[in-house]
């Protein structure tokens, strides 16, 4: 069994992808501890605010192209030279796009201005990250995802001794960005080398001869780019507006979460992505057993983020003290908050993986839009009270527009998915996150850590029987 599993492209994928970004994101909480005590909360708000802006309009330049890249090419990997040479042409116009928009936004309503040479930096961070993103869809379609890992790893560790090197008195913003989009730079034109060799030179005899042209592509990336943006309206935008709404110093608290709660989400994503060429092929060859595999996904995720947020539970006031120091103990609750946030997304997340699997994306741009309308008030509504108001406003809206999306997500796997599945599921969700939030752990730190060998045991121990069911042939 143990050399089945080893020799699955699937758990290799994974487990290389895993392993590389959970050193990779407990190295870059070593970076966010340096960065929080040196820049102190209003500085590290604004590290962040530009960051936000980054990812923000990143999803123009990507303009949702990456799973239809990554579906298309794994379906027809012959395809990936020509795939990648015309996805690049649409590339260059939506990245001028962004950083138009980007410009734009500094210069006319942004309240905090930077100066042109930022504003350059920031630009050019667009630009090497919509190249990573179109080498990263090709590489993923032919289901090679170790080097993304490797190179990550890399140029991660660069960057947190870059940060470490810095002497106190250099440590400012200017600075910090200046050797961030080098090392961003350095990083791209590694992965392009390896992309080259080992993708690029192995399809180039290959004589392709399909209509596809640019609006293929675009056609249908229009509803993952809807998609993209109604999700970071809903995520990235708040934001912006609990800077509006509050101070600096609630950004760096309310992003602090992120920062912690990061090696979580790696986990959760880096299973959806290292799974979703096979359950692209699986979705239309094999319904039950997509579903089967699906189910297994659901519960592991589950089980993974159920012992993440207890476990922070448990030693949440001595991690944040420990790490970033007194200032930031008023990040605790928002970050407790945060994990079970973290955790519900990770299912929404699942359910638009199933669906962009059996090609529904303009669903799922519809339930986006849905999403977005239903979520934004209450968001902005939430950044008035701060970074706690805030954190609960995304737990609200997220359980309120759970519930179609889980109705849809049943529909569509019927009749292998039951209501039973879903009660116990629902059940155990919340009654888990009912105790976390409500009762205080307060108790000695002996206790505290016979509860962690107790839930880890428990949790190890379903996971092991479960993880041979989530393989896919």
């Amino acid at each position: 069994m143990i050399k089945t599993i080893l020799a699955n492209k699937i758990f290799k994928n994974f487990s290389i992808l895993t392993g590389t970004n959970i050193v990779i994101q407990l190295i870059s909480i070593l970076s966010s501890i340096r960065l929080t005590r040196l820049l102190q909360p209003e500085g590290y708000g604004l590290y962040n605010l530009m960051m936000v802006e980054i990812g923000i309009f990143s999803i123009i330049a990507a303009y949702g192209l990456r799973l239809v890249i990554v579906r298309y090419v794994a379906r027809n990997k012959s395809h990936s030279n020509y795939v990648f040479n015309v996805s690049n042409r649409i590339r260059l116009v939506t990245t001028m796009i962004a950083v138009f928009c980007l410009i734009t936004y500094n210069l006319y309503i942004n309240e905090i201005h930077f100066t042109p040479y930022m504003l350059f930096i920031l630009s050019m961070c667009i630009v090497f990250q919509s190249s990573w993103d179109s080498i990263e869809s090709i590489a993923f379609g032919n289901e090679k995802m170790e080097a993304s890992g490797y190179i990550n790893l890399i140029f991660t560790t660069l960057w947190v001794s870059s940060i470490f090197i810095i002497p106190k008195a250099d440590f400012k913003i200017e600075v910090l960005f200046t050797v961030f989009i080098l090392i961003q730079f350095l990083k791209t034109i590694t992965y392009y080398y390896w992309f080259n060799r080992k993708i690029l030179k192995q399809y180039q005899n290959e004589k392709i001869e399909v209509d596809l042209n640019h609006y293929f592509f675009i056609r249908q990336s229009n509803y993952y780019f809807i998609l993209a943006i109604f999700s970071t309206i809903q995520t990235q935008i708040p934001v912006l507006l609990l800077n509006h709404n509050s101070t600096l110093d609630q950004v760096g608290i309310f992003n602090l979460g992120y920062r912690i709660l990061s090696p979580l989400s790696m986990v959760l994503n880096t299973a959806l992505v290292s799974l979703y060429p096979s359950l692209s092929r699986l979705a239309v060859q094999n319904k039950e057993l997509f579903t089967k595999n699906i189910k297994s996904l659901i519960n592991l995720l589950v089980v993974i983020g159920i012992w993440a947020c207890l476990c922070f539970t448990l030693f949440s006031q001595e991690v944040v003290q420990i790490l970033f120091g007194e200032e930031y103990l008023g990040a605790v609750k928002v970050i407790l908050i945060q994990c079970w946030f973290t955790l519900l997304y990770g299912i929404f997340s699942t359910i638009g993986t199933v669906l962009s699997s059996f090609d529904r994306q303009r669903q799922l741009a519809i339930l986006s839009i849905i999403h977005g309308i239903l979520a934004i008030p209450i968001l902005y509504y939430g950044t008035k009270y701060g970074a706690i108001g805030l954190a609960w406003a995304f737990v609200i809206s997220g359980c309120v527009n759970m519930t179609y999306h889980w109705v849809i997500f049943r529909k569509l796997l019927s009749p292998f998915l039951d209501l039973s599945y879903t009660f116990k599921l629902f059940s155990i969700l919340i009654t888990t996150a009912i105790c976390s939030l409500f009762i205080p752990f307060d108790f000695g730190i002996g206790l505290k850590f016979l509860s962690l060998i107790l839930i880890s045991f428990l949790s190890g121990y379903y996971i092991k029987r479960k993880v041979e069911s989530m393989l896919i042939t």
